[in-house]
C-alpha cells in the first residue's frame, strides 16, 4: 500500500511532492502561496498540475472550426479522421499550447522563491488523474483552493474539490480564505493547529501532520473535543483520548484540550474564531458515493464554516480501496484512448503570451458561478 507520509527518526513526516491543481484562475493560484510555505518546511518539490477536459467545450460560435489549424496532426492523418475528433483534437492542441505557457508563466514567477518546481499537464478527470499521480508519488499532499458548494449543486454538479475529497488517497489541503484579500500582504503561517478530537483511527492519520506543522513553527496545538460527540460513542472517544494524551505528552510540543457544549462544527468554528490564524488537521473517512451529497463528512462541513486552511487526512481504513478504486479508474480510461491523444510532455509554444488566463477559462475551466466577470467565456 502507498502511504502518504513516512516517518522519521523524531517522529514527523516527510512529504517530498506538493501537487497544486491550477486552472488558470487567481482563484486557484492562491494555494501556491500555502504551497510555497509547506514546501520551505519540509524541502518538497511543488508540482504545478493543470488538467484539460476529455471533450473540451465549445465556447463559442464558430471557433471550433477556426481553432482547425492548430491540430498537430498531419494532413494524412486528418483525411482519415472522423470531423468531430479532428476538431475536438484541434482545441485540444491549442489547450496545450496555452496550459504549457501558462505553467511556464507561473513558474518563472516562483524562481525566486528557491523551491523545486515541476509542471504537469494531463487530459481526463482532474480529480481521478491528480489523486492518482499523488499516490504514486508517495509521500505526498494535495494543496488547492477550495470554495464550497451548496447541497443542490453538490449533487448536481460536482466541482473538482468535491470529487478530490471521494477519491483521493492522500492528505489534501483545503484553502478556503477570504477572497476579498490579498493573501500577498497577510498572514497566512499558523499561529496554532486545532485538532478536532475523533475515533482512534482519525486521530492516528492527522496526529502527525499535526505534530509536524506545529514543530516546525513552535506554536502549540488545541485538540477541541465536543461533548455531544463525545456522548454518542463514550468508549471510543476515551480509547482516542488515552492515546492522544500519551503521545502529546512524550512530543515537546506545547498543547492543550479544550470542551464544548457544540456539535464538533460548530466547536471548530469557535476555536477558529477565537485564533484566527490556526490551521486545522484532522482525520476524515471522506465520505463518498450518494450519502455524500446529502450526509457530507465531518471535513465538509468543517471547510464549509470557517476560512482557515483545512488539512483532511484519509483515514486509514479507506485508502486500500481508494487505491484499488484509482487504479481501476486508471486502467479502464488508458484502454479507451487514443495513443495520439494523451498528451506529450512537453509541447511546443506558438501562443500569444498575454491574457493566458482569460483564454484557458474561456476553454477548460469549469463554469463556476463564483468566477468574476473578466474571467468568464464571452457570449
Amino acid at each position: 500500500m502507498v502511504m502518504s507520509a513516512k516517518s522519521t527518526s523524531d517522529g514527523s513526516v516527510e512529504i517530498e511532492s506538493l501537487f497544486v491543481p491550477l486552472d488558470g484562475t487567481e482563484w486557484h493560484e492562491r494555494a501556491i502561496s500555502y504551497g510555497l510555505l509547506i514546501s520551505k518546511w519540509f524541502g518538497s518539490t511543488l508540482d504545478l498540475f493543470f488538467s484539460l477536459a476529455d471533450v473540451p467545450p465549445l465556447t463559442r460560435h464558430g471557433e471550433w472550426h477556426q481553432r482547425a489549424h492548430l491540430s498537430l496532426d498531419t494532413a494524412e492523418q486528418t483525411r482519415n479522421r472522423d470531423a468531430s475528433i479532428i476538431n475536438n483534437g484541434a482545441i485540444h492542441e491549442f489547450g496545450k499550447i496555452l496550459a504549457n505557457d501558462y505553467l511556464n508563466e507561473v513558474t518563472r514567477r516562483l524562481e525566486h522563491h528557491g523551491v523545486d518546481i515541476t509542471t504537469d499537464l494531463s487530459a481526463g478527470s482532474p480529480a481521478h488523474i491528480l489523486s492518482y499521480k499523488a499516490q504514486q508519488a508517495g509521500d505526498s499532499m494535495i494543496v488547492m483552493y477550495a470554495r464550497p458548494q451548496n447541497r443542490i449543486r453538490r449533487y448536481v454538479r460536482k466541482k473538482m474539490a468535491e470529487e478530490l475529497l471521494s477519491v483521493a488517497t492522500v492528505p489534501v489541503f483545503m484553502v478556503n480564505d477570504d477572497r476579498n484579500i490579498d493573501i500577498r500582504y497577510i498572514r497566512i503561517q499558523p499561529e496554532s493547529v486545532i485538532v478536532p478530537l475523533r475515533v482512534e483511527g482519525a486521530m492516528k492519520a492527522c496526529l502527525p501532520y499535526a505534530l509536524a506543522i506545529a514543530q516546525k513553527n513552535r506554536i502549540p496545538i488545541h485538540i477541541v473535543e465536543s461533548n455531544i460527540e463525545y456522548r454518542r460513542n463514550r468508549s471510543e472517544f476515551d480509547r482516542s483520548r488515552e492515546y492522544l494524551s500519551k503521545v502529546l505528552e512524550e512530543s515537546p510540543v506545547e498543547h492543550s484540550f479544550r470542551a464544548s457544549r457544540l456539535g464538533i462544527t460548530n466547536s471548530l468554528s469557535a476555536a477558529h474564531k477565537s485564533s484566527p490564524y490556526s490551521w486545522i488537521v484532522m482525520g476524515s473517512r471522506m465520505r463518498y458515493g450518494f450519502t455524500r451529497n446529502f450526509w457530507p463528512s465531518v471535513a465538509d462541513n468543517i471547510r464549509r464554516e470557517v476560512s482557515c486552511p483545512v488539512l483532511a487526512v484519509p483515514h486509514e481504513e479507506v485508502i486500500p480501496k481508494r487505491e484499488e478504486q484509482l487504479k481501476r479508474w486508471i486502467d479502464d480510461w488508458l484502454a479507451h484512448q487514443d495513443a495520439l491523444s494523451l498528451l506529450a510532455a512537453e509541447v511546443a509554444t506558438q501562443a500569444n503570451r498575454r491574457g493566458w488566463a482569460q483564454q484557458i477559462t474561456s476553454l477548460y475551466a469549469s463554469d463556476d458561478e463564483d468566477r468574476p466577470d473578466s474571467m468568464r467565456p464571452p457570449q
